[in-house]
């Protein structure tokens, strides 16, 4: 279960278990991508890794919508929103990017 960063961690990440992971929906969000494609992206990416590195780094989860609906979404460890993010390109991605990145920083700290 993920919980919810405090007043003063950074919004883009959050513990789970113990973790600090960011979610694929906060991913689509922030890099102002369809969910479902990055929900695919991520399933791409799951195909080409070893099941070592998967097992460990997406972590199946969902979420509910304004509807009522649960729907899914992937938690993602570092290494996976690096692995992700290193294939969206463009200044804004790159600025994200560098986010994220400070964000797990503060996270871990």
């Amino acid at each position: 279960m993920t919980t919810l960063p405090s007043a003063s961690a950074p919004a883009y990440v959050s513990l789970s278990n113990g973790r600090p992971v960011t979610t694929s929906l906060r991913v689509a969000e922030t890099f102002e991508k369809l969910h479902k494609n990055v929900l695919q992206s991520i399933e791409d990416l799951k195909a080409e890794c070893p099941a070592s590195f998967t097992e460990l780094n997406f972590q199946p989860s969902e979420y509910t919508d304004p509807t009522g609906r649960k729907l899914p979404m992937v938690e993602l460890t570092r290494d996976a929103f690096t692995l992700l993010a290193m294939g969206f390109t463009g200044p804004k991605a790159m600025g994200f990017k560098l986010d994220y990145i400070d964000a797990f920083n503060q996270m871990e700290a």
